[in-house]
Order: structure tokens, then C-alpha cells, then sequence
């Protein structure tokens, strides 16, 4: 089994990795320092469940509004598609990109109303297979936050590790739960957050099989031109996170 704690590990091992190395994306060449990059912050929990993974609502707010005083302004991911296949769109002066895995119902009662109140907007990636269930978003919720601008992604139909599934398996996981979304929403869904992270040599390719233009992992970092669209990087922020203009330094060389 997949756990929390090997989720954790997984991210904290990914950084560890990257302060070790020294490795930037971006630095590869004169015109790639000077790219423009994305941070994608990835949450899963808003409330007041135990855990590392959730973060209270004080704590969102006060991120929010830190991002806010810092000039950041969110971005939907019909507008990140258009940054990745496109390097005129039209994009804020500083944008980021909000996102949340596992389709929690604390999403919907904590983050939904908190995103409102500061004018910013977040990504769901949702696991179908568990929507309508206890403590998760129901069709409703979901329906609602994307009518109001929110995003809403796939986490495949189970949540289990694409990494592990053979070819067959991992496209039924990516197209099911791709199709269930877009038949709820009447509407495109072109991005997947790999499940805990987990993909291999294959994934990238089946995932574009499956309809979606981009998928996300958990490694630590920004998202630039020179990204690999179905690699994508992100910041997790955790409870014991403190400032997160502190944390963006850390794990995403913002």
C-alpha cells in the first residue's frame, strides 16, 4: 500500500535530492534564465484534520494573503495550457497556480470560501471513484467551483500509483476518469496530478493518449517553457511550513 508516510517521504526525498545536486531547470541557457516561470502550489487539506498534509484555514488565508502583498495573481489552468503551448498568451505580471490533490470535502467547505474572499482561483484534482463519498467533494461542489472559476483536474478513478500499472490499467485509469469529469462538467479536462506521485517512462505518453495536454508530479520546482509538459513541477506546502515566500524559495527557486 501507497501511504501517506511514503507520500511524504516521496517529496521530501525529491527535494533533498534537488538541494544535493544543485539542479535548476532553469538554467540551462541565457534564454531560459531569463524565461518566465510559474510556481504551482500544491495543498491537500484545509481544516483542522491532524496530519502534515493539512494545513488550517488560518494558516491558507494567511498564505493567501502573503501572496497577494507580494503581487502574485492566480491563474486557471486553461490559461497555464496556454502558457505551455504558447509563449505570447496574455499572463499577470506574477502568476502562480494554486492546486489541491484528493478532492477532500474541507476543498469546498475551508478553500473554496478563503480563494473567494481574496479574489484568487485554484486547481481540483479530483478522484472520481470517491466523489459523493463521506469527507470528499460531492458533484455538486464540484460543479459549483468550476462555475466560479475554479479548475478541476483528474486524479485518476482509484488514486493508485500509475507508476506501478501496466499500460492497459494506466489508460483505463487516465480516460475513465477523464471522461467522468467532462460528462459532470460539459466541459475539457486536459490535466492529471499523478496520484502520490507516482509515474514511469510511460506515463507521460499515456496520459497524452488519454486526452490531457499536461500532467503533474510532485517534484519540487516552477513550470517554464522548458518544462516537460507531463513532468510538470510543483511546491508542496506543508503544516510545519512557515512564511511562503520562504517556502517558494525553497522548493520552487521562485
Amino acid at each position: 500500500m501507497y501511504s501517506r508516510r511514503k507520500f511524504i517521504k516521496n517529496c521530501v526525498s525529491s527535494i533533498a535530492a534537488v538541494s544535493l545536486t544543485g539542479f535548476s531547470p532553469f538554467l540551462s541557457s541565457a534564454s531560459a534564465l531569463n524565461a518566465l516561470v510559474i510556481p504551482v502550489l500544491l495543498y491537500h487539506r484545509v481544516g483542522d484534520t491532524e496530519g502534515p498534509l493539512t494545513v488550517t484555514p488560518e494558516k491558507f488565508a494567511l498564505d493567501l494573503s502573503r501572496l497577494s502583498e507580494l503581487g502574485y495573481s492566480t491563474i486557471t489552468l486553461e490559461t497555464f495550457r496556454g502558457f505551455l503551448i504558447n509563449a505570447d498568451v496574455e499572463l499577470p505580471d506574477k502568476p502562480i497556480m494554486i492546486s489541491f490533490d484528493d478532492g477532500y470535502l474541507d476543498n469546498f467547505m475551508n478553500a473554496y470560501p478563503i480563494l473567494r474572499r481574496y479574489g484568487m482561483t485554484a486547481a481540483f484534482y479530483i478522484i472520481t471513484n470517491m466523489v459523493n463519498e463521506e469527507d470528499r467533494l460531492a458533484t455538486g461542489h464540484i460543479r459549483e467551483m468550476s462555475a466560479n472559476g475554479m479548475s478541476i483536474g483528474s486524479h485518476t478513478m482509484s488514486h493508485r500509483a500509475l507508476g506501478d500499472m501496466d499500460n492497459e490499467e494506466a489508460l483505463s485509469e487516465l480516460v475513465l476518469s477523464r471522461a467522468y469529469l467532462e460528462g459532470m462538467l460539459q466541459k475539457s479536462v486536459d490535466f492529471v496530478a499523478y496520484p502520490k506521485g507516482s509515474y514511469n517512462q510511460d506515463t507521460g505518453a499515456e496520459a497524452g493518449e488519454a486526452g490531457c495536454c499536461g500532467g503533474f508530479s510532485i517534484i519540487p520546482g516552477s513550470c517554464s517553457h522548458n518544462t516537460n509538459p507531463f513532468v510538470l513541477r510543483r511546491i508542496p506546502i506543508f503544516r510545519f511550513d512557515g512564511d511562503i515566500r520562504w517556502t517558494m524559495r525553497k522548493r520552487g527557486n521562485v
